[in-house]
């Protein structure tokens, strides 16, 4: 009992000459949030994110003070940590807050006024089945850095592709989370500016008179000139030679500048060997009368050269029926026409190329040039008295 009694005392002495002080910080944590928008000055309008998906993925690398930065607070080429965990985190849109946000919880900016997170932020479909990049993130020539690899795989014709990616946000904190005014002069979120990673093409054909007077009209959705009738088809078309697959390699090396945003570099290459890409939904049985029907909506493609042998092949199916007596004349006649030909000589990421095919159905009108090879000969009888 005299032993513990002692200790017991020997407290009471302690608490009795210190004074306890407490600090603590009671300011509310930052939630972080995503912002979507023409963040930057453009080239050209951007356009909503919202118009083409309400969802993207990210992944975040935290460097934080006293464990991944040095003592004078710069970066250190040992370690990171990965903000959201290494799958990354989806990110959605919000309507009720009008804010883009994390999908799973909430995430809260890093306390420290060094501690820093840098966001690589992309979105991926391919014919409609989520595509991923792989990011990877290590440090390379004295800095770190990101890269980021994409392979895509598509049937032409499909309108269901599409990769983006956004420019990559680099030191992001607590003190700094935004870098400029969102499009209604809101500042809000991580700035995630994305661009098209592919190409996309239309391909579209209607029907016309080979001069103007023609009379060419439409009777239902067909061409017509009264006389005839067309039902005009467009059959197994395919681009050849072409790319269907490649991968994508762009790097971004963290510049050193706090709250900055950064454009890839790098390009997409082609997997294999060029040759025949089949258009998977070219197949439309009536081409109207100056009215572009849609062969290929809104494809994406590889981007990639379009060398001078690059050609659109297919079938033209074309069907006359005449009013007066309801005879048919049928063909199918191979076409083909270089893509230099109609002013491509590459397709280039984040550009859309549109292609008209111009069918004449009543080109050339049937006549006859009547002639007899020579008059009458004359053979005269002998005379005959009766």
């Amino acid at each position: 009992m005299k032993k513990y009694f002692i200790i017991a005392v020997a407290a009471l002495v302690a608490s009795a000459a210190c004074t306890k002080v407490e600090t603590f910080d009671n300011t509310p944590g930052k939630k972080i949030s995503f912002q979507v928008g023409n963040y930057a000055a453009q080239t050209k309008a951007s356009v909503s994110f919202k118009d083409e998906s309400e969802s993207f993925k990210t992944r975040a690398f935290l460097h934080a003070e006293g464990v991944d930065l040095n003592a004078d607070y710069s970066v250190n080429g040992t370690s990171y940590q990965e903000f959201f965990g290494a799958t990354g985190e989806t990110i959605v849109w919000d309507g009720t807050n009008t804010l883009w946000k994390p999908q799973s919880h909430d995430y809260y900016w890093p306390k420290s006024a060094h501690s820093f997170v840098n966001f690589a932020s992309w979105y991926g479909t391919v014919n409609g089945a989520a595509s991923d990049p792989t990011i990877t993130y290590a440090y390379t020539a004295s800095k770190w850095t990101a890269t980021l690899t994409w392979n895509y795989t598509a049937v032409l014709g499909q309108a269901t592709s599409n990769l983006l990616y956004a420019d990559m946000a680099w030191r992001y904190s607590q003190q700094n989370p935004t870098d400029g005014p969102h499009k209604d002069g809101v500042t809000e979120g991580v700035p995630t500016l994305f661009h098209h990673a592919l190409s996309q093409i239309n391909i579209k054909a209607y029907a016309d008179d080979e001069a103007a007077g023609e009379g060419l009209t439409l009777s239902g959705s067909n061409p017509t000139d009264g006389t005839a009738t067309w039902t005009i088809a467009l059959k197994n078309g395919k681009i050849t030679p072409i790319y269907a697959a490649g991968t994508l390699s762009l790097t971004n090396a963290d510049p050193g500048t706090a709250n900055t945003t950064q454009a890839w570099t790098g390009s997409w290459a082609g997997t294999g060997t060029a040759g025949d890409v089949a258009i998977s939904d070219f197949n439309v049985t009536k081409v109207k009368k100056a009215e572009a029907t849609d062969l290929v909506a809104a494809s994406c493609v590889l981007p990639q050269t379009i060398g001078a042998s690059v050609v659109l092949s297919f079938d033209l199916d074309i069907t006359a029926t005449y009013t007066s007596n309801a005879a048919t004349h049928h063909e199918i006649i191979p076409v083909s026409i270089k893509l230099n030909d109609m002013g491509t000589t590459a397709w280039a990421q984040n550009t859309k190329y549109t292609y008209y095919l111009r069918i004449v159905p009543n080109q050339n009108k049937v006549l006859f040039d009547p002639a007899i090879a020579e008059a009458w000969d004359e053979v005269e009888g002998t005379e005959q008295n009766i």
